[in-house]
C-alpha cells in the first residue's frame, strides 16, 4: 500500500476527495502538479482517477430526472393540506418571514428580582440547619469513632496492657 520514498517515509494514496477534485479541476496549480505526478506513479490512484472520470462523464451525459404530474401535484398541495405545527414558545415570524423572539408578559424581566444580598444567606434554612443537619453531623462523628476503634483495637497475639492503678493521677511512667 505505501512505499518507501525520498527520506524513507511512506507515500499515501490519494484521498476520495483529492481524486474527485483532480478530476473536477477544482485543485490549485501546485497541488494539481502533486497530484498528477502520484497518479503517474500509482496504479491504484490511476485506476481511481479513471474510475471517477467515467462517472463524471455519466452524470454529465445522462438526462435531467423527471417526475411524474400526479406526484408534482401532490408535492404543490403540500402548503395547503398538510396542518404545519405551531411556531415555538417564544418565537414569532414576522411578515416578511424573519423569526423573531418574544419576550413573556407571564414572567418578571431579567433583574426585576430581589436586590442582590437582600436575601437569607445560603444555609440559613433547608438542608445545613435543624434537625437534619444534627443527625448528619452524628453520623459522621459515628463513623468516625467506629473507625478510630477499629484501627485501634489490639489484636489478639499482642499481650494485654498492664493495668493503671486508680490513684495513677498525672504519673507519666516510663517502660523499658
Amino acid at each position: 500500500m505505501t512505499d518507501l520514498r525520498g527520506w524513507g517515509l511512506p507515500e499515501q494514496h490519494l484521498a476520495l476527495d483529492a481524486v474527485v477534485a483532480f478530476v473536477d479541476g477544482e485543485l490549485s496549480s501546485t497541488a494539481h502538479e502533486r497530484a498528477s505526478a502520484h497518479i503517474q506513479r500509482c496504479g491504484f490512484c490511476a485506476f481511481e482517477t479513471y474510475t471517477q472520470q467515467q462517472a463524471r462523464a455519466a452524470v454529465r451525459t445522462a438526462p435531467a430526472p423527471t417526475a411524474s404530474a400526479s406526484l408534482l401535484d401532490r408535492l404543490g398541495a403540500i402548503p395547503q393540506e398538510v396542518e404545519l405545527p405551531s411556531a415555538p414558545d417564544g418565537l414569532a415570524i414576522t411578515e416578511d418571514g424573519q423569526f423573531v423572539a418574544v419576550q413573556r408578559t407571564d414572567k418578571p424581566a431579567f433583574g426585576s428580582g430581589p436586590v442582590l444580598g437582600s436575601s437569607r444567606p445560603l444555609g440559613s434554612n433547608g438542608w445545613f440547619s435543624g434537625r437534619r443537619a444534627r443527625q448528619g453531623a452524628g453520623v459522621v462523628v459515628s463513623g468516625m469513632l467506629l473507625s478510630a476503634l477499629a484501627f485501634t483495637t489490639p489484636d489478639s497475639d499482642a499481650p494485654p496492657a498492664p493495668a493503671v492503678p486508680q490513684n495513677a493521677g498525672a504519673v507519666f511512667a516510663t517502660t523499658p
